[in-house]
């Protein structure tokens, strides 16, 4: 049976969800920090809304909602730019990883970015291999590099 993986812009009703997919991609890296419940979910809740309102202000119009057969599963940030597309961001709900779901949504971004004639970029943490990896085996190249990220970019072909 093929599943039919989608997206949809992401909306003001989407916030709960995409809230409940940023705690359980970035709650294992607070595993260890010792929080109280109330303290964790105060700084979920700040960490969120930065990065809501960040990618917004610097990415705008690229937030969508990734669907499994219609299924909330995940949410692509894909800045659509007049130069350069950008990938921001991937998050998949964890029962929904290791599944192809990722690299059909990479495989869909770089088509658009070539039928577009541009750049896709995006950035991985240096201490990332597995996903430097894949993007290298997608085509992504390093343009740059600091002490956190590596900067990758994938040309038109």
């Amino acid at each position: 049976m093929t599943r039919s993986i989608t997206t949809r812009a992401a909306t003001e009703e989407d916030d709960a969800f995409l809230f409940g997919l940023f705690r359980a991609v970035r709650l294992p890296e607070f595993a260890h920090a010792g929080l109280a419940p109330a303290q964790l979910d105060l700084l979920m809740s700040i960490q969120y809304a930065g990065q809501k309102q960040t990618y917004g202000a610097e990415y705008p119009g690229g937030n969508e909602v990734v669907l499994l057969d219609g299924e909330a599963i995940g949410r692509i940030w894909l800045y659509r730019g007049t130069t350069e597309h950008h990938l921001v961001d991937i998050a998949l709900m964890p029962e929904f990883r290791n599944r192809g779901v990722g690299t059909a949504l990479m495989k869909d971004a770089i088509a658009g970015a070539r039928a577009a004639g541009l750049r896709l970029r995006c950035s991985v943490a240096a201490t990332n291999a597995g996903s430097l990896r894949f993007h290298q085996r997608l085509g992504f190249q390093v343009a740059g590099q600091d002490d956190l990220y590596y900067d990758l970019a994938l040309e038109p072909q």
